[in-house]
């Protein structure tokens, strides 16, 4: 099985629909259109039929098409990022109608298009929901500033038995519609934490279990604290500031003084996004999922909103939350380098009811692939906190 997130090295319009999809939050995010060169070369003389290709894909799917050149000089980590997925070469013979039908196609794969749904004050939500309507529900509270594509293997996995939601974290998305960011939102994570409740709402769900990841552990632990509507928790690999309580990585000693930087103002932002752009900022990204993952560093505008979000995420005091009655399932590893281990042991240790599940196999990132032991553990803990039909009780 290929790393999920990589393109299918067959350059079909439906390999390439999908593609185009993955890395819409860049394509859209971008003032210019991404320069991208093929995985192979291409041509000289179908260069132009591949350009035509993808062009009439991207707008047949509404997007921001993309520039093929044979090399680009100066490319950015971004361009470089879609480039790879992409995964560009020489199209095929193509029957009538493939590249409509693989863009329709494309759309209509899951998790869907978004539904935009609106905050507690107003801020457009893009959201998603899949599974039975009837079924428990589960909402999904991913990491800070990731694209929905990174959990959407929770999504998948998640929805056979449960109605499953999910939101791309607000001010941090451009819209569909080309209108770009919007105004900057609110950033505390009081603000972030409503926004559990505003996506329950929208899709007309009285309570859910809220499975946070990374940061995503945070806002739904705050959420839980703050509601009853959130009836239980699994935490998994949380970025948690405990003050003394428990040390932090490396990694989260950086993330969090470049976070306060960016967050000062804009043009320390600006600053550090021409650091961050160049391609050397890929060599510390999962290549499978970096087109994920490199979103809230793509334009000086976003990683100055993300300095503000994630910062508001990664400086609150979770001491103050571990009063949050909901049972609850923390999860972490003993090889995640990036939130250390030690976090998710204190907040077990003081959540009224919470049991901890340390593995000894997994890093950070592997807990957003879904694979089966850790659905099997999460499907476990669901089937004791949930009951058959909550909807409507």
């Amino acid at each position: 099985m290929r790393p999920r997130g990589t393109a299918a090295d067959d350059g079909t319009p439906a390999a390439l629909a999908h593609a185009l999809l993955d890395t819409a939050s860049l394509t859209r995010a971008l003032p210019h259109r991404v320069r991208v060169t093929p995985a192979v070369p291409i041509p000289p003389e179908q260069l132009p039929r591949t350009q035509e290709l993808l062009d009439e894909i991207a707008d047949e799917l509404g997007l921001p098409g993309v520039t093929v050149l044979p090399a680009v000089e100066g490319a950015t980590a971004v361009e470089l990022a879609v480039g790879r997925r992409l995964a560009l070469r020489a199209p095929g013979e193509l029957a009538d109608g493939e590249p409509h039908r693989a863009a329709r196609a494309a759309r209509a794969a899951f998790p869907g298009p978004a539904v935009v749904l609106p905050g507690r004050d107003g801020t457009p939500l893009r959201c998603w929901a899949a599974g039975p309507e009837d079924a428990p529900a589960v909402i999904v509270v991913s990491a800070c500033g990731m694209p929905v594509g990174l959990a959407t293997p929770w999504l998948a996995a998640l929805s056979r038995a449960y109605r499953v939601v999910t939101w791309e974290s607000r001010g941090l998305f451009a819209a569909d519609d080309g209108s770009g960011l919007g105004r900057p939102p609110a950033h505390t994570l009081e603000a972030q934490s409503d926004d559990v409740l505003a996506v329950l709402d929208g899709f007309g769900i009285p309570h859910a279990h809220a499975l946070g990841l990374c940061g995503g552990a945070v806002i739904a632990l705050s959420a839980a604290a703050r509601s009853d509507r959130v009836s239980s928790l699994s935490l998994w690999h949380g970025d948690w500031e405990l003050g003394a309580e428990a040390p932090k990585t490396a990694h989260q000693h950086d993330i969090a003084s470049l976070l306060a930087l960016v967050a000062r103002g804009r043009p320390q932002a600006a600053a550090m996004h021409r650091l961050m752009s160049r391609p050397t900022a890929l060599q510390a990204l999962r290549p499978d999922i970096a087109h994920y993952l490199i979103h809230p560093y793509a334009t000086p505008e976003l990683l100055h909103r993300y300095g503000l979000l994630n910062g508001a995420l990664m400086t609150a005091d979770c001491r103050r939350l571990l009063d949050a009655p909901q049972p609850t399932l923390v999860v972490t590893s003993d090889r995640d380098a990036t939130a250390h281990p030690a976090g998710s042991a204190f907040v077990a240790r003081h959540l009224p009811r919470a049991g901890l599940r340390t593995l000894p196999e997994g890093d950070h990132l592997t807990a957003f692939d879904a694979g089966g032991e850790l659905v099997s553990l999460a499907e476990e803990f669901l089937r004791s906190v949930t009951v058959p039909d909550r909807k409507g009780t």
